[in-house]
């Protein structure tokens, strides 16, 4: 998984001038499947170990049984216990099943296809995969094992937006209703306050406060239903240039979304160009609450990143298995 390609600039995009608007295709072959995790060289991850200074090891995945207030219609964790008949082998085995988007989650590269292209009605996935190849459970290509086959590991930056916001005096994020956007210019503002320069094949973590939001409302879960706004970064092409510029190879956020709800001013889906244009991972429903504090306490937002998604063949999305080592 390394690449010593020079990108393009993001003028250029889209690559292949018959696939859709600002697609990478073929950047990394006309058969890849790990889009911008191609970015993580060994320079990348070794830049990530240089970052764990402190031995501080982080979990950023929420409980699997806690499911987002958007994910109500996916089905949540069923935990059986397989106990043995009396007079056999004494010993406890357990059964999972879940939605892997139900909790914690990284989106793979078969989740969101461009809608309407190349005609409307018709959706397609990264590198051009067809959603009839997509849907096919025969059908292994661009499937989540690849996330597995190639652990996501390097070193990521967490940019705490309501940190910022609280330090410099500027008004806080409307959480669960109007969806604040998050523009390019706030995203370079956090990332110069904190001192981070990205990289490369470097992850960026975004901390808009929602995970506390919703545990605000104290488990009430008819409240955590009316939650249909989360903030989250504008749905605007100058933020995909921000993205695409820096070399980031996976973002991930707290939000239930990384992209903004409620933007009817700009229609386009970052969800698109960032999974079926790209190939870049999206996490979503992070736990960082913990990465929070102690990146304040230590004045450090650098840090080691590694994640094990379940190496499910031709799979559509998983649990990350994350954590952050300072």
């Amino acid at each position: 998984m390394s690449s010593s390609k020079t990108l393009p600039k993001f003028e250029d995009l889209p690559l292949r001038k018959d696939g859709p608007p600002y697609n990478a295709w073929g950047l990394y072959g006309d058969d890849d499947e790990l889009g911008r995790l191609n970015l993580i060289t060994p320079e990348a991850v070794q830049r990530g170990l240089k970052a764990a200074q402190h031995g501080i090891v982080i979990n950023l995945n929420l409980r699997l049984d806690r499911q987002t207030s958007h994910s109500n219609a996916r089905a949540g964790l069923k935990h059986t216990l397989v106990v043995p008949a009396p007079g056999t082998a004494q010993h406890l085995d357990d059964e999972l099943s879940f939605n892997t988007q139900c909790s914690t989650q990284w989106d793979g590269f078969r989740h969101f296809p461009y809608k309407d292209w190349p005609s409307k009605g018709e959706l397609t996935f990264y590198n051009g995969q067809t959603f009839e190849s997509a849907k096919d459970p025969k059908e292994s290509r661009n499937g989540i094992h690849n996330f597995a086959d190639h652990p996501i590991t390097s070193r990521a930056h967490l940019l705490d937006v309501p940190r910022y916001l609280a330090k410099n005096s500027l008004p806080p994020l409307v959480q669960l209703d109007n969806a604040t956007p998050i523009d390019a210019e706030l995203l370079t503002a956090v990332a110069d306050f904190e001192g981070i320069v990205f990289e490369p094949g470097d992850i960026c973590i975004l901390r808009i406060g929602h995970v506390e939001a919703v545990f605000d409302l104290g488990g009430d879960t008819e409240a955590e239903k009316k939650v249909t706004k989360f903030c989250g970064v504008r749905k605007a092409i100058e933020v995909a240039k921000w993205h695409w510029e820096r070399g980031i190879a996976a973002v991930a956020t707290d939000g239930v979304a990384y992209e903004s709800s409620r933007e009817l001013d700009n229609p386009i889906y970052l969800h698109e160009i960032f999974l079926a244009g790209w190939g870049m991972p999206i996490g979503e429903w992070f736990d960082l609450r913990r990465l929070a504090e102690v990146c304040d306490r230590l004045g450090k937002w650098s840090f080691l990143f590694t994640s094990m998604p379940l190496n499910v063949t031709g799979g559509i999305a998983s649990p990350p298995n994350a954590q952050a080592i300072l």
